[in-house]
């Protein structure tokens, strides 16, 4: 019977895809549009955060309480807004060699691709819809269940195990992403990191988080593949 050797958990913006501020620019219209409050980037820390830690960080700002139907308030109108923004751009696109490693990973049967990623669930199937990968991915940890990326990570071993009926060595956990919280969140759980600088940060500065692995991009994709050898 064959056997899943390896998980490879990815986070999204800046990793898999460049949608071209699209996400970004669906924050501030929403905090403008719902809040009547004007906002500059620099004033918000959204980079590598989860989509729920952004809105409590929103809504404190705001003066709006944190209850559950505010969050929905928000999320839904964030989502309305997002959806417009991606459909009124046409420069986004994939990062470089995604599309290969996702193509010939879906004929790997002993590999499992996931997301662990800060975007709410929603928002994640928009977005990696909108770029047509999204039905590469077979499960998922989504910033609507926690606003902490590093109890996200904590939770994929045993969603794994149920999902695949199957305990995984920690060590063929490999999560990719782009920021130093996917590297930090990676160590919390004990998975293999995979630093790649396609984001807003440098492989300079994504190693200094010292990452197991580490790209400028993904581009040559024999390169990521060959991390996999056993």
């Amino acid at each position: 019977m064959l056997t899943t050797k390896h998980i490879i958990l990815w986070d999204i913006d800046g990793t898999l895809i460049h949608s071209s501020g699209s996400g970004v620019r669906a924050i501030f219209r929403t905090i403008n549009e719902l809040y009547n409050l004007e906002m500059h980037p620099k004033e918000l820390d959204y980079r590598g955060r989860t989509d729920l830690m952004i809105a409590k960080q929103i809504l404190n700002r705001c003066g709006v309480p944190w209850t559950p139907e505010n969050l929905s308030i928000y999320r839904n109108h964030y989502l309305k807004v997002l959806r417009e923004e991606l459909t009124s751009q046409d420069t986004g696109k994939l990062c470089p060699g995604i599309l290969d490693i996702l193509q010939t990973i879906s004929t790997i049967s002993t590999v499992k691709m996931g997301l662990l990623t800060g975007n709410f669930r929603k928002a994640a199937q928009i977005k990696l819809s909108y770029y047509r990968v999204w039905t590469y991915f077979s499960f998922g940890l989504f910033g609507d269940l926690h606003e902490s990326r590093n109890y996200l990570a904590s939770m994929a071993a045993e969603l794994v195990m149920t999902m695949f009926g199957q305990v995984i060595d920690k060590r063929n956990f490999w999560v990719v992403g782009d920021t130093p919280h996917d590297v930090l969140c990676a160590k919390f759980a004990g998975f293999t990191s995979i630093a790649v600088a396609t984001g807003g940060f440098s492989k300079g500065e994504l190693d200094q988080y010292k990452p197991d692995y580490s790209f400028e991009d993904l581009a040559c994709v024999k390169d990521f593949f060959s991390l996999f050898a056993d």
